[in-house]
């Protein structure tokens, strides 16, 4: 098991905006490489908000694979209005070896990791993320931002659960449980592909649809 580190220390509010990778365009008239892609209408929405960016202002590549560093600014940026414990603000920062000061993605991995949201101490910010390492994230993402409860829930089966990180395997369940993501066809949930543009673009819109009704008061 990789070791996990947590960063700590001020970073300035990012924009709430659903950046996907480094580049910074407004939203223009609509993305148009969205036809016949699952989930285009929450994509859409989510542009049409100004809460998603893509390559360009019409250019999404929906069908792309996510980096690491492209899938930890699209959770830092969910973070921003979310305040830092006293806890981390205090807490000794640990780097992360991969993570180069300087580059355009640093801020991200400070911002999330400041969070508390474990990343491996290791992580290549230039490799592909997968579906369960995303998931993971965002669920601890989603219990930042809410606030909420741990739960007790009924776990779903899952076809293919040989294949996951057993540490990822609750994050996945309440992902389920949630409505953040779901199953394919056959009860696979494929924990080991590699997630793409669109699909952690839709599990943003619904992690953020799950919020409206379960956003809990943050403590004092």
């Amino acid at each position: 098991m990789k070791k996990k580190h947590v960063v700590s220390g001020s970073v300035a509010a990012l924009a709430l905006s659903l950046a996907i990778g480094g580049s910074v365009f407004a939203a223009g008239e609509g993305f148009t490489d969205l036809a016949g892609v699952a989930g285009a209408d929450k994509i859409a929405a989510l542009q049409q908000q100004k809460l998603l960016k893509g390559d360009s202002e019409s250019t999404f590549r929906p069908q792309a694979h996510m980096t690491n560093a492209e899938g930890v600014q699209l959770l830092a940026n969910l973070l921003a209005d979310v305040p830092v414990t006293k806890a981390a603000e205090g807490s000794e920062p640990a780097a992360l070896t991969n993570v180069k000061t300087g580059a355009w993605f640093a801020p991200a991995f400070l911002t999330v990791t400041n969070h508390g949201i474990a990343l491996p101490a290791d992580i290549d910010p230039f490799q592909r993320m997968t579906r369960e390492a995303f998931t993971q994230y965002l669920i601890e993402t989603v219990e930042k931002k809410g606030n909420l409860p741990m739960i007790n829930l009924v776990p779903k089966d899952i076809a293919d659960d040989s294949k996951m990180t057993p540490e990822y395997q609750g994050a996945i369940q309440r992902a389920l449980a949630w409505g953040i993501a779901d199953l394919d066809s056959s009860g696979n949930f494929r924990p080991q592909d590699q997630v793409t543009r669109s699909e952690a673009a839709v599990m943003v819109y619904n992690a953020l649809e799950f919020l409206k009704t379960h956003n809990y008061p943050k403590p004092e």
